[in-house]
């Protein structure tokens, strides 16, 4: 049909002509054809792209921004995970630092001393969008202290500022923090930061720092009684329009419930109960049970992970009345017999452990809580649905490694991001099934068959640590850290923000998914990058400084388990520059294989 023709039909069914549209560039050109195809573009287009090629990584609220911006991110990003592209850095608090209580400016950032193995850290983030620019609140703990950085992204510019806070009595080990929260801000307020603390020794705060133009530079806390049992994990439910509940594990066995109320100096529980204990065979309750896990699905009902049990998963009705003490419902897990860690006492193959629980949501915003992932000590990652009679719906295996699952990260209904118990392994697995909604490969001048061929498997195995030979890349305590470590937390604003964050024994590390070779990268983050040898081309610290930038490994899930190595920066551009062909992989130019590094 032509365009002029096009321009006649009424924008109900114009939208269902560019819904068959598979590119963002089929958007873009329909939209240079006529002035009022470009309207139906700018209007209508782009929006209908995005949630139709993204229907679960697409924001569904309209935050003022072009449409044609957020499917620039949405297609961009699908492209590096598919590439496997990104960039690693550790991450710590840098510049001026301003540290709380005291309210005081250090030059530098000193990490926590005293230990003799590294702390765990507890990880939150989330962002505040607005029509002309993006800002990142992350929170991150370390020790005894809590970490926020704060940046602010707009056309072209990145600036980051951080704060800490840290108890005057506070120390190391005694008082590590446990459980951290960032509390959203209501109404759109951004005078005050609040957080939510929960330590070893059995404080569980909520903490108002004030921000940088504040006069006021007090602090205020809240506290909630704990009886002073050890905080063991916490989950906050924040939703728009609805009070904030704050569930916490205290001690092996209780869960209290609080209901934030600023006005109060101290809350009490709302509502709290008991795990049941099981039964060993002799009758008595067993001393190794304990909740791993408390996760709010809603706000009318809780999970909790629990373990070593024959059912490590419940599910407990919240009311009027506060929460139950039976639960709605228990899950099994039908572990292998081989893999238990009950002790030798139980029935081989009965029990096991959860260690972490996240809700599995249809949408970006969604607030669905019937569909939720469990990540146990058999290293496997299950689908429950509370709708359905099973156990689990489906099971996400890694054949070759069976680490426990520590962390849960997913990514919209597209892909899942895991942290395990051994290696500095993050496991990452493709949750789509079939045809993809959107593959950059429609759009590629290559076309499908030529990238075809390099394909790879959908599932792939990160090692978050350095291969750099000493004294290279990271320089200070970053270079000293733990080299073996478990990914004890993940972390990112939104599904479709392209920085990951992990936290690691004594480390932070951020993946920005973007490709260091793109000329035209997503501008509402990155820069292109040009190496130095190329002095043609200025590069932008915006997108990253060379030093910093880590050299990963990864292998395939799938039979192929061949180790793949990062290139440096700059081996990357001397690779392109030097290659005779400018084709382009399945996989980003950074990757290289185990022959070519000698591994």
């Amino acid at each position: 049909m032509a365009p002029n023709k096009l321009a006649e039909l009424p924008p109900e069914l114009l939208s269902q002509v560019t819904d068959y549209l598979e590119s963002a560039s089929s958007i873009a050109k329909l939209g240079t054809t006529s002035k009022s195809l470009h309207a139906f573009v700018e209007k209508d287009a782009w929006k209908g792209f995005c949630r139709t090629r993204f229907p679960t990584t697409a924001p569904q609220t309209d935050y003022g921004q072009a449409y044609s911006h957020t499917a620039r991110t949405l297609t961009s990003l699908s492209q590096a995970f598919d590439r496997r592209a990104f960039i690693a850095r550790y991450i710590e608090p840098r510049g001026e630092v301003t540290a709380f209580p005291q309210g005081t400016k250090l030059e530098r950032w000193t990490r926590p001393r005293g230990q003799t193995i590294g702390f765990i850290p507890h990880l939150d983030v989330y962002e505040d969008v607005s029509s002309t620019r993006r800002e990142e609140h992350l929170a991150f703990s370390a020790g005894a202290e809590v970490c926020l950085g704060q940046t602010s992204r707009r056309k072209s510019s990145e600036k980051t500022t951080w704060t800490t806070y840290k108890p005057h009595s506070a120390s190391e080990g005694r008082d590590d923090v446990t459980s951290l929260h960032l509390v959203r801000p209501e109404g759109g307020g951004k005078s005050k930061r609040e957080i939510i603390i929960g330590t070893a020794n059995g404080d569980l705060q909520l903490v108002t720092l004030p921000s940088g133009s504040s006069d006021d530079q007090k602090v205020a806390i809240t506290y909630f009684t704990t009886q002073g049992l050890p905080v063991r994990s916490s989950s906050l439910y924040q939703r728009p329009g609805q009070p904030a509940i704050l569930a916490a594990s205290l001690g092996d066995s209780k869960i209290a419930l609080y209901q934030i109320d600023r006005e109060q100096r101290k809350i009490a529980p709302s509502s709290e109960m008991t795990l049941k204990p099981i039964l060993r065979a002799d009758g008595n309750p067993s001393t190794q049970h304990r909740a791993w896990s408390t996760t709010m699905l809603s706000s009318s009902l809780l999970a909790a992970g629990v373990g070593p049990s024959t059912e490590p998963i419940h599910i407990y009705p919240i009311t009027e009345s506060g929460i139950s003490r039976d639960a709605l419902r228990k899950f099994s897990l039908n572990i292998d017999g081989d893999k238990v860690d009950n002790g030798p006492s139980s029935p081989a193959g009965m029990m096991s452990s959860v260690y972490t629980i996240v809700p599995l949501t249809s949408s970006s915003d969604s607030s669905s809580s019937n569909v939720f992932l469990s990540g146990a000590y058999d290293g496997i990652v299950r689908l429950h649905d509370l709708r359905s009679s099973r156990d689990s719906e489906q099971s996400y295996i890694d054949p070759a490694d069976d680490s426990a699952i520590y962390s849960i990260l997913p990514r919209g209904q597209e892909k899942l991001l895991t942290g395990t118990s051994r290696h500095n392994l993050l496991k990452v697995f493709d949750l789509r099934i079939g045809k993809k909604c959107y593959d950059y490969r429609n759009a590629s001048k290559a076309g499908r068959r030529d990238l075809d061929s390099d394909d790879e498997a959908p599932d792939f195995n990160i090692f978050l640590r350095s291969n750099e030979p000493p004294g290279q890349g990271n320089r200070g305590w970053q270079r000293n850290r733990t080299k073996e470590s478990s990914v004890y937390s993940l972390a990112s604003s939104s599904a479709d923000s392209p920085y990951i964050y992990a936290g690691l024994e004594n480390a932070i590390m951020s993946l920005a998914f973007t490709e260091i070779l793109d000329d035209h990268p997503d501008s509402t983050f990155f820069d292109p990058w040009s190496s130095r040898i190329d002095k043609k081309l200025a590069s932008s610290s915006r997108t990253v400084i060379e030093r910093e930038v880590l050299s990963l490994a990864m292998y395939d899930q799938g039979s192929n388990m061949s180790l793949r190595v990062q290139r440096s920066p700059g081996e990357t551009w001397q690779f392109w520059r030097s290659t005779a062909q400018k084709t382009r992989g399945r996989l980003d130019e950074r990757w290289k294989s185990s022959a070519e590094t000698g591994i």
